[in-house]
């Protein structure tokens, strides 16, 4: 991908979706060309990892940040300059902002094969992907899942329970990144209704709180789900990427959408 491509658009009501296919090492004179992309406190924040596998992936996450979202506004890969919100999520920092990039937002997640960007404006968004292939730790949904959903995934035959706990963990992970207050919001206090095929169903525990979220949900490989959630009905339109490479669009259809209208808040447990 040469840095001169064409910006390209983003409409209103868009979200596009960046997947990152990477391994446990790179290639050194490609991982040269990324160092020079990156801050003196990037690369020692790199270099604090103990494994070359983690460094490799810091180092491609952030030039992947920052290559996409030159993408979308005419400023150099290197020149782009981040602030933490209240609560530790990157945004892009208004202090260097140019008309081009007002209201435009990321969020980032990564797990074991794959890194995946979620791209637009004005828009409220958070992005989950995990790799399915790990164990499901259904140990946890008891402790972390709203009581509706713990019982759901407890009545599936055993061999289907792992595909649903990601199903879940990967809806709730982008609701409250979306919200962008981590764990702040606590995981039983809202839910997911997934018995209908192809549905999400969503509730709060606070009936006089705001319930219009909207989640697609995504299999872009057979070993990663991706969930989305957006403060709006948005389009997703999915590319793939290797950064200073190549890139793609890719045809990846939503596995599941948000049901509207959402449901009754969640009784007490």
């Amino acid at each position: 991908m040469h840095r001169a491509a064409p910006l390209l658009p983003l409409p209103a009501g868009d979200i596009h979706l960046w997947f990152c296919p990477h391994g446990e090492s790179g290639d050194p004179a490609l991982d040269a060309s990324y160092r020079a992309l990156l801050t003196p406190q990037e690369l020692q924040q790199k270099d604090r990892f103990h494994f070359a596998r983690d460094r490799h992936r810091y180092l491609l996450t952030r030039v992947l940040v920052r290559t996409i979202l030159s993408r979308y506004a005419p400023v150099d890969p290197h020149h782009w300059r981040f602030a933490s919100g209240t609560f530790g999520r990157p945004r892009i920092d208004d202090g260097s902002a140019i008309e081009e990039t007002r209201g435009l937002d990321f969020n980032l997640s990564h797990t074991a094969g794959l890194i995946v960007l979620a791209i637009a404006r004005d828009i409220e968004l958070g992005v989950d992907v995990e790799n399915i292939r790990r164990p499901a730790v259904l140990d946890a949904v008891d402790h972390f899942f709203a009581p509706a959903e713990a019982r759901s995934l407890g009545a599936l035959p055993a061999a289907s329970q792992p595909h649903r706990f990601f199903e879940l963990w990967t809806l709730k992970e982008s609701y409250i990144k979306a919200r962008g207050m981590g764990l702040q919001i606590p995981l039983d206090s809202f839910a997911f209704a997934l018995d209908n095929p192809g549905d999400v169903g969503f509730a709060l525990a606070d009936p006089h709180g705001n319930a219009a979220w909207h989640f697609q949900q995504l299999q872009p490989t057979p070993d990663h789900m991706v969930a989305v959630c957006t403060s709006v009905d948005a389009r997703i339109v999915c590319h793939e990427t290797a950064p200073l490479q190549w890139e793609r669009v890719v045809e990846v259809r939503p596995t599941r959408a948000s049901r509207i209208p959402p449901l009754s808040p969640i009784p007490p447990s």
